[in-house]
């Protein structure tokens, strides 16, 4: 083999190496990127089932607000903060109602004192089944 043709299949060799480089090292960034992203993916919902289970609340409800937004009403809860709550439990509550959630719950109660009835609200069903979802691999 003539020096001309060693240095035509060095420079081939080299064009190779960069084309393969072209195709490989996105496809690697590629499935990089995929794998952050559902690692992300999956505490961003872990973080946000545990903060609601973790979260727990308890007043009286010192005022029915009006302002509907889509599905939901405001609420005030000891004149202090509002919650928002789905409009058709907001047509069930007076003032003086109350509402609490505990620690490790996903479920929120509001008691209606005249008619000593409680409605039950699960208020993590979304974030538990994506979550469990997650962790079973579906």
């Amino acid at each position: 083999m003539n020096s001309e043709s060693k240095a035509e299949l060095k420079k081939q060799e080299k064009t190779i190496q960069k084309s393969l480089a072209l195709v490989f090292i996105p496809i690697f960034i590629i499935i990089i990127s995929i794998s952050i992203i559902q690692n992300k993916s999956e505490s961003h919902l872990e973080k946000e089932y545990k903060e609601i289970r973790n979260n727990s609340y308890s007043g009286k409800i010192t005022s029915l607000l009006n302002k509907t937004q889509g599905r939901t009403r405001p609420i005030l809860i000891d004149n202090k903060w509002q919650k928002e709550i789905p409009l058709f439990i907001h047509k069930k509550l007076n003032v003086g109602d109350s509402l609490y959630k505990k620690i490790d719950s996903d479920f929120e109660y509001y008691i209606i004192n005249s008619k000593t009835d409680t409605i039950k609200r699960d208020v993590n069903k979304f974030y538990r089944k994506k979550y469990f979802e997650k962790l079973n691999g579906k």
